[in-house]
């Protein structure tokens, strides 16, 4: 999965799950809440499993990956609007591998 270009700067941990469960409520069609998987990453697309992020504890950053390359433009747009909504400070990914 690689990774998208957007990253979610400066998110506390105690924070990461009510931001991901916004990003899920308003960005994906009955989308109700992000969960962490056992692979500690979450799911944030309601289930569809096309995008997911994790959660850079070191750089208090929020990345995100898709399932797909063709889909990166679309899933950046959608991070992008959510993040100028809710005055979330943006980087562009440096991470060129994937997850």
């Amino acid at each position: 999965m690689p990774y998208c270009q957007t990253n979610f700067r400066t998110v506390p941990p105690e924070r990461v799950e009510e931001v991901l469960s916004s990003l899920t409520k308003e960005s994906f069609v009955v989308g109700q809440s992000a969960y962490q998987l056992n692979d500690g990453s979450y799911s944030v697309d309601a289930g569809e499993n096309d995008i997911r992020a994790i959660y850079d504890q070191e750089n208090a950053e929020l990345k995100f990956f898709c399932r797909y390359q063709r889909d990166m433009n679309f899933y950046d747009k959608k991070l992008m609007a959510f993040a100028t909504k809710h005055d979330i400070d943006t980087k562009p990914c440096t991470t060129s591998s994937e997850y």
